[in-house]
């Protein structure tokens, strides 16, 4: 009975954990939409190699690969790009998924990447900070957090209105 308990406790605190660290998939998300790997995969016609993608990154230094490398081994493994790994042990290869796909821009007038790029930025995300406080007395979060709602930001922050407008 006592090893069935320890068990389940452990599997509680591996969800907390997981709920701990859940940002992460956003931010490294968010990470590859600014990069445009989706597009530079797209691009390319077919999988591509970290070292290929990190070619095409518009940057006038040098791309860290080892980020790079990191990011898609990462989403190559939760399946938002598809890895393969060649037999003769070269450097993977990877391609757009069914989910990826949602992220090239311009390829459907459906495309997330703009709306994810809105829905994590700080302005968004800082809010949700405030969540507690509006439980407890009212009010919006984007208002406790920034003295102002969504559009107000906007008008204020050209780089926030150009994100703004093309999430909506």
């Amino acid at each position: 009975m006592e090893s069935v308990e320890g068990e389940a406790s452990l599997r509680g605190q591996a969800e907390i954990w997981k709920h701990m660290f859940a940002f992460i998939d956003s931010l490294a998300l968010k990470c590859a939409i600014e990069l445009r790997i989706p597009d530079i995969i797209h691009s390319h016609g077919g999988p591509i190699t970290s070292s290929q993608i990190a070619s095409c990154i518009d940057d006038p230094s040098s791309p860290e690969i080892s980020y790079i490398e990191r990011i898609m081994r990462f989403f190559g493994h939760k399946n938002i790009f598809a890895a393969q790994h060649p037999s003769d042990g070269g450097e993977p290869l990877y391609g757009l998924t069914h989910s990826s796909r949602w992220l090239v821009t311009g390829s459907d007038s459906n495309q997330l990447g703009s709306v994810f790029l809105l829905e994590n930025h700080p302005y968004l995300v800082d809010s949700w900070h405030f969540l507690s406080q509006c439980v407890k007395e009212g009010g919006s979060a984007i208002e406790k957090a920034f003295g102002g709602v969504y559009i107000d930001l906007a008008s204020k922050d050209q780089q926030f209105n150009k994100i703004f407008n093309k999430g909506m």
